[in-house]
C-alpha cells in the first residue's frame, strides 16, 4: 500500500539535483569462506539477497512524486523487480590494487539511482589484490539514515558462518496501491486536505513562523559576522568562511578509504580526556590544515564541520527512515599542536554538544515540514540552476560524522565481513564528506569528494592516517 514519506525523508528526494546524489552506503570486504569458485560465490550471494528481500520492505518499493510536487512523495510496492538491475558483478583488472578498487567504487557512487525502480544497488567486486571479494552497497538517503540503515540491512547478514533460512513470506497478498501513479498521488493528497482543512491552515501558520525565525537568525548572524564570537566553542549558522573545500558538488565523485586500529584510537582519546568522536574530528582537522597549506590557502578563520546527529529516543534504534538532525562544530584548525587541538575539541564538545542537539534538532527537522514539498523542490532547483552554493556564505566547510558499528562479527552468505567503510552523502554546499565507522578491530574512514573540488582526496587520506598515527603515538604507558 502507499506510504507517504515524512517531511525529512521527502527532503532527500525533493532537494536532489545532479551533483547532489542523496545516497549512503557501505564498502565491505569479504573473506572467501568455503566457496572458491567466483561464479558459485556470486550466485550464492545473489540468491541470499533475493530470498531475504521481503524482509526489507524498502528494497521492494519505489518512490513516486506528484505533479509539481504538490504532495509529499510516497513509497509504493514494485511488483516487477528485476534483480539484474540491482545486483551486478564486476572484476578488477590485474593486479587489483586498493587504488584501482577505490576508482571503481568512485565510478559506482557517481552513477545516480534510477527513480523508476527501488532505490538501491549492490555491486560484487572480484579480483582484489589480497584475494578477497568486496561488496559495495548504495541506497537512497530517503529510505534510511546511518543508524536505521544498519538495522534495515542487518537482515542481509548473518552472525555466524551458517547461512540462516529466510523468514517465511506473509500469506497476505498486498492489494494494488491506490496511489501508484503521480496523478493518483496528487488526487489522494487533495482528498486529504478536503477531509482535514485545518491541515492546510496549520502548514501556512507554521511556514510564516519559520520564515520569521529564519530571517531574524540571518539578520543577527549578518550583524555579528566578522566579529569575535561571544561563544567561541559554539559556531553559529553561516559563520564558516568560504574555502576551496566549498562549492556545489559535480556529478563525478572520488572515494577513498583509510583505517586505524580502533583500540589504539580509543586509548589515545581516553589518554587525552576525549572521546573517539573527538579523535576523529581532531584527526580530520589536522589533515585539512595540511591539505589547505598544500593548496596555498591561508586559513583566516576556523574550519567548521556540519555533523549529522541521531535524535532517536531510547528504544527507537530500529525505527525506519530518517530521524537525524545536525549541529555545527568548530574543528579548531587555529591550533598547531595536535594534542592541544584534540583537547580543545573535547572541551568544546563537552560544553556545546548537548545544547546543539536540542536546538539543532528543532531547526533541521522543522524546516522541511513548514516549507512543504513544492517550495522544497522549487528551492532546490533554483539554488542549483543559479549556482548559489558557489557564492552564498557556506553553512559549514564539510560534512563529518561518526556512525556506530555492529557490536558483533558479521557474515554475508557464509563469507566473513573483514572490513566495512561507510559512504556518506554530498548534500547542498558540501563537496567533501568524511564518515567514520567503528567496525571489528578498526576505525574505518570513508571519504567522498567532488572530483573537481577534491582531486587531491588521496592526499587527504594519507594525511588522515598520519594525523591519527601522531595522536596514537602520544600515548605513554
Amino acid at each position: 500500500m502507499t506510504r507517504y514519506l515524512g517531511p525529512l525523508d521527502s527532503a532527500f528526494v525533493l532537494l536532489e539535483v545532479p551533483g547532489s546524489a542523496m545516497n549512503i552506503g557501505a564498502v565491505i570486504e569479504l573473506d572467501f569462506g568455503d566457496v572458491a569458485d567466483p561464479t558459485e560465490r556470486y550466485e550464492l550471494i545473489r540468491k541470499n539477497v533475493a530470498d531475504r528481500l521481503h524482509e526489507i520492505p524498502v528494497l521492494t518499493q519505489r518512490v513516486i512524486r506528484a505533479p509539481f510536487d504538490l504532495t509529499w512523495p510516497a513509497l509504493v510496492p514494485d511488483t516487477h523487480i528485476d534483480l539484474d538491475r540491482h545486483i551486478s558483478r564486476v572484476a578488477l583488472p590485474s593486479p587489483g590494487t586498493p587504488d584501482q578498487f577505490d576508482q571503481l567504487i568512485s565510478e559506482f557512487l557517481s552513477r545516480p539511482l534510477m527513480r523508476t525502480r527501488p532505490l538501491w544497488q549492490l555491486m560484487i567486486v572480484e579480483g582484489l589484490q589480497d584475494g578477497r571479494v568486496a561488496a559495495a552497497l548504495k541506497v537512497h538517503h530517503a529510505l534510511a539514515d546511518g543508524v536505521s540503515g544498519a538495522e534495515t540491512f542487518a537482515s542481509l547478514f548473518d552472525i555466524s558462518p551458517e547461512v540462516r533460512e529466510p523468514a517465511p513470506k506473509s500469506n497476505d497478498v498486498d492489494a494494488e496501491s491506490a496511489s501508484s501513479t503521480s496523478m493518483s498521488l496528487l488526487l489522494d493528497g487533495l482528498r486529504r486536505v478536503r477531509d482535514d482543512p485545518a491541515l492546510a491552515v496549520g502548514v501556512v501558520t507554521s511556514w510564516l513562523k519559520w520564515v520569521f525565525d529564519f530571517v531574524r537568525t540571518v539578520v543577527r548572524v549578518g550583524l555579528t559576522r566578522g566579529r569575535k564570537r561571544s561563544t567561541p566553542d559554539q559556531p553559529s549558522i553561516f559563520e564558516a568562511r568560504r574555502t576551496t573545500l566549498n562549492g556545489r558538488a559535480g556529478v563525478e565523485k572520488i572515494y577513498h578509504r583509510m583505517r586505524v586500529p580502533l583500540a589504539d584510537a580509543k586509548r589515545a582519546a581516553k589518554y587525552h580526556g576525549a572521546s573517539v568522536t573527538d579523535f576523529v574530528m581532531a584527526t580530520t582537522s589536522g589533515a585539512l590544515r595540511r591539505l589547505l597549506v598544500d593548496r596555498g590557502e591561508e586559513l583566516k578563520r576556523d574550519l567548521i564541520a556540519f555533523v549529522p546527529i541521531n535524535v532517536r529516543g531510547e528504544g527507537d534504534v530500529a525505527a525506519m527512515g530518517n530521524q537525524i538532525s545536525g549541529m555545527l562544530l568548530a574543528l579548531r584548525t587555529d591550533i598547531d599542536d595536535p594534542v592541544e587541538r584534540l583537547r580543545a575539541i573535547a572541551r568544546d564538545s563537552a560544553k556545546t554538544v548537548g545544547v546543539q542537539r536540542r536546538n539543532g534538532a528543532k531547526i533541521f527537522q522543522e524546516m522541511p515540514r513548514v516549507l512543504g514539498p513544492t517550495m522544497l523542490s522549487l528551492g532546490g532547483k533554483l539554488v542549483d540552476a543559479f549556482g548559489l552554493f558557489d557564492v552564498l556564505p557556506p553553512m559549514a566547510n564539510l560534512m563529518l560524522s561518526s556512525v556506530p558499528g555492529p557490536p558483533i562479527p558479521l557474515w554475508l552468505s557464509g563469507h566473513r565481513v573483514v572490513s566495512a567503510a561507510p559512504v556518506g552523502p554530498l548534500l547542498g554546499p558540501f563537496s567533501l564528506n568524511v564518515t567514520v565507522l567503528g567496525f571489528e578491530q578498526n576505525l574505518e574512514f570513508g571519504m567522498l569528494g567532488c572530483a573537481q573540488t577534491m582531486p587531491d582526496l588521496a592526499t587527504l587520506r594519507d594525511y588522515l592516517f598520519e594525523e591519527a598515527s601522531t595522536l596514537i603515538g602520544t600515548v605513554r604507558e
